[in-house]
């Protein structure tokens, strides 16, 4: 965990270089049109920058994922860790859209990994801190069992992290819970079991397994439009699309062109209202018999979610939203 990486971005590079406005220069100098939240009711929005903004710049913070500053050059942090989800994600993205465009079905690779990725992004999004804590919260109350790794663990709350005050200002938080933020990262991410595999790939087989749900995977592409026709991208690094009881619906920007949308649907919450509790504990002891069922859905072009989308994106973004033009579509 010790490296020189200093400035670290809570969403990708890669994820922005995807809607960066010109992809064909050098990559250190490639940009994206930000944008300010003026009034989220009404889906109103204010060009920062006419030229836009440096992604190696954007959407990042100086050691926000620090555990201990070694020295003027040295720190402990979890960058490695991220970067080993993100370092592939331009190549599954694109193989997700083009095995799509030729009618290729063997995407689970790309659906389970793009996801797994999003939602680690979700999660070291430090403007979700609290949403965090109330998701993955609790392994904070635990601790590797590793001596070498706990002792690393125990920098968290012992290290020298000089940002730390001013992280929980900005993020609207407490110290001790911005450092329950990070001992959650880090058990998350860090422990292993005997087979290599740490709890958030625990979290993903656990969410395309349950065998008490129906997942629809919807990826919206949109090609061959006028130009302005591009979905955005949250500070947030993603937005919901319901979060009910029976019906859990993520949405995530893929490219300039693309998003993607995941709906986990639970089969007894959603249905046993409708159908009567002995017949879904028959759907159930059915579906008990086979892996959890997946349905993905490929939409070209459809303008009406498109505006859906963006206006979403807009709603729940922190204080920023990202995209490759400077006039976005559908607000």
């Amino acid at each position: 965990m010790i490296n020189e990486k200093r400035n670290h971005h809570f969403v990708s590079q890669a994820e922005q270089r995807l809607n960066a406005i010109d992809s064909s220069v050098s990559k250190k100098n490639q940009r994206i049109y930000a944008f300010s939240i003026t009034d989220r009711e009404n889906y109103q929005i204010s060009l920062e920058t006419p030229t836009g903004t440096k992604i190696k710049e954007t959407l990042s913070f100086d050691d926000l994922f620090t555990i201990d500053i070694l020295d003027d050059r040295l720190r402990v942090n979890l960058e490695d860790f991220f970067s080993s989800y993100e370092q592939d994600v331009s190549i599954l993205t694109q193989s997700l859209l083009l095995k799509l465009k030729s009618g290729n079905q063997d995407l689970k690779t790309e659906i389970l990994n793009i996801f797994a990725m999003k939602l680690i992004n979700s999660f070291r999004n430090p403007f979700c801190i609290e949403k965090t804590l109330n998701t993955i919260g609790n392994l904070a109350n635990y601790s590797p069992s590793d001596e070498k790794l706990k002792d690393i663990y125990k920098k968290i709350d012992s290290g020298n992290q000089a940002s730390i005050k001013e992280f929980a200002n900005n993020f609207s938080v407490t110290e001790e819970q911005y450092r329950k933020w990070m001992k959650s990262l880090f058990m998350l991410l860090v422990p292993k079991d005997t087979q290599g595999i740490n709890l958030v790939d625990m979290m993903i087989k656990e969410f395309f397994e349950n065998t008490d749900q129906f997942i629809n995977v919807y990826v919206h592409i949109y090609s061959g439009v006028e130009e302005g026709k591009h979905s955005l991208l949250s500070d947030r690094g993603f937005t919901l699309l319901t979060d009910l009881e029976a019906h859990l619906a993520y949405e995530f920007n893929l490219t300039c062109n693309a998003f993607i949308s995941y709906i986990f649907t639970d089969i007894k919450k959603a249905g046993v209202n409708q159908l009567g509790e002995d017949v879904m504990k028959s759907i159930l002891r059915m579906q008990s018999k086979k892996p959890s069922e997946l349905k993905i859905h490929f939409c070209e072009n459809n303008l009406e979610i498109l505006s859906r989308y963006n206006k979403n994106v807009v709603y729940q973004s922190y204080e920023n939203v990202y995209c490759k033009s400077k006039v976005v579509y559908g607000l």
